[in-house]
Order: structure tokens, then sequence, then C-alpha cells
């Protein structure tokens, strides 16, 4: 009897290649999951597929946190992502294939394939506890976006939420490596290879312009922003994604708006968070009113809606 193949054992709903030779589908041979053309092997976390290739994310959580960070990306798909691909992608007769990239805690892979979207999502952290209690975790895998399990013009649709300001990062840190360009090429030029001529392209992160990076590295209770350089590389600005995708290939490269992304759900559960954060939501406001604000250094948080080209 010949050895099921990995697709059909975990029934996933796009093709799944090797990730290490992007040739060839995967098989099971007893637990461990086998290329039969490069003979790379792969395994399994919390009954989750691990097709890593390169090192893991190292981005152990506190439970608390992992909790908090569920109910973000879950109000972010709910009142920003959803929206914004009925607008700007709309749907037709088949569902649109959608890849989260970097999907954490994966509730939107959930919320999305509810609302009719065929979708995926994929992380190289450490998230798979939460993952295993998805409704869908058939739609889930353990993959580095630089290494991506998929076939050439799979998704109709990609998006990513601050993966790249972590692409070519010493660790979970705020600094780059010698070749961070590099790598964030690679994975700019792995994102088109994966999505189909005319699809579209999503990107949310801190803005590099910006001259505070207010969504990393606060502890709860801690409502001081950190310093951000404007210069400093370890962010990037709509201009940076610019760069990338043109080089990549992709035909437009623009800036959205970006309120509703945040739900400051943290800060609004007390008056002083609420007072402290009220510039920053009148910022999102502001920014999101006035079109040529939307990628401004006024902004400082930005989406980046980028397109294919159809040939």
């Amino acid at each position: 009897m010949s050895a099921p193949n990995l697709q059909d054992f975990l029934q996933f709903p796009v093709e799944i290649l090797c990730p290490r030779c992007q040739k060839e589908q995967l098989f099971m041979e007893g637990n461990q999951i086998r290329c039969p053309r490069c003979e790379a092997t792969f395994g399994f976390e919390d009954r989750i597929a691990d097709l890593i290739v390169g090192e893991r994310f190292p981005d152990q959580i506190q439970e608390d946190e992992l909790l908090y960070e569920d109910e973000c990306i879950r109000d972010a798909t709910t009142n920003y992502w959803l929206p914004t691909f009925l607008r700007h992608a709309p749907r037709g007769n088949k569902p649109l294939q959608v890849l989260s990239l970097g999907c954490g805690t994966g509730i939107d892979i959930d919320l999305l394939t509810d609302e009719g979207f065929s979708t995926m999502g994929i992380d190289n952290g450490n998230r798979t506890r939460l993952w295993t209690l998805r409704k869908y975790p058939n739609r889930l895998l353990l993959a580095n976006g630089l290494h991506m399990p998929f076939a050439d013009n799979t998704f109709d649709l990609i998006y990513c939420g601050c993966v790249f300001p972590h692409i070519g990062v010493e660790g979970d840190s705020y600094k780059v490596t010698d070749h961070y360009l590099e790598e964030r090429q690679l994975l700019a030029n792995e994102m088109v290879r994966v999505t189909k001529p005319g699809g579209q392209l999503f990107m949310a992160s801190p803005n590099r312009l910006f001259p505070l990076d207010i969504f990393h590295g606060r502890t709860q209770g801690n409502h001081i922003p950190r310093c951000n350089v404007s210069m400093a590389p370890v962010l990037l600005s709509t201009g940076d994604y610019r760069k990338l995708f043109l080089k990549a290939g992709c035909d437009s490269v623009n800036a959205l708006p970006s309120k509703g992304y945040w739900g400051f759900l943290r800060s609004g559960r007390t008056l002083k968070g609420r007072l402290v954060s009220l510039p920053v939501r009148t910022l999102f406001s502001m920014t999101s009113a006035i079109k040529v604000l939307h990628g401004s250094f006024f902004n400082p948080w930005i989406v980046v809606h980028i397109r294919m080209s159809r040939q």
C-alpha cells in the first residue's frame, strides 16, 4: 500500500508542497512527513504539521498575553480585515483563496472561513496550543514565510499584520542583521510567487516614519511608548514596502486608511488608558480621513495594499 498523501490525510483546502524543494507533494511515513524528491522530513506539533524550514521564531508568550492577542486578532479581523477584503476584493461564484501569513492564534482563520473565504494560516511562532482549539485546525500549518509549502499562483489574497518588522531581526528584538534587506526581499518574492496574477496583498505594521512605536515593547499597564528613530530599519514605511514589492514584480503599492485596525481593547478598560490613548485614536481618525496622510509620518500605523500584475 502506498504512503498517504499529507494533503489528503489532513484535508487541506489547497495543494501542499515540500517547503524545501517546492516541487513535490508530501507523504506520510509513520509519524513523519517526507518529501520523495529531496528526502526532507518533517513532523508534528500538537497534531499540527510542522513544515518549518529554517529557524523557529522565539516568541514565547505568557498565557494572559496569548489570550489578549487572540482578542486583538478577533477584533482586527471583524472590524478591519473583513470589511477591507469585501471592499477591495469582492467575492465571485467561487470562494477566494486567502492566506493569513503569520496568523498568530489562528482565530482569524475561523472567522474568515465562516464568512465564506477559503482560508489558510501559517505561522512559525509558538501558538499551536490554541490552534488545537480552533474550529478549522486543518487550515493551519507551522511554516516559514520565506519557504512556503504552496505551489505558484495558489492564493487570490494574502495578508499579514506586523510580520515584516520581525524578518531579518536578531531573535525577538529590535536589532536587524546584516542581511535583513535580503531576507525581507525574499519574503516579498515568496508572497508574490504564491499569489495568482491579478491577486492582492495587504500588509500592516508600525510606521517607521512616526517618532514613537506604540505597539511594541510595553508591558501590561504601561502606557509609555517606545521611542522610534525614523531611520532605524527594524520598522518599515510605505516607501519601504513599495521598494520591496515593485522589485518583486507588483503593479501598485498604496497606503490604506488604518482606522478600525486597532480597537484599543486593553487601554479602553481603564479611564487612564482611555485618556492616554485618546491622542492616538484621534490620529487614526484624522489620518484615515485624509488620503495623503495614510502613509505619512503623522500616522503611527500603516496598512499597505498591493496589486499583482494580471499577466
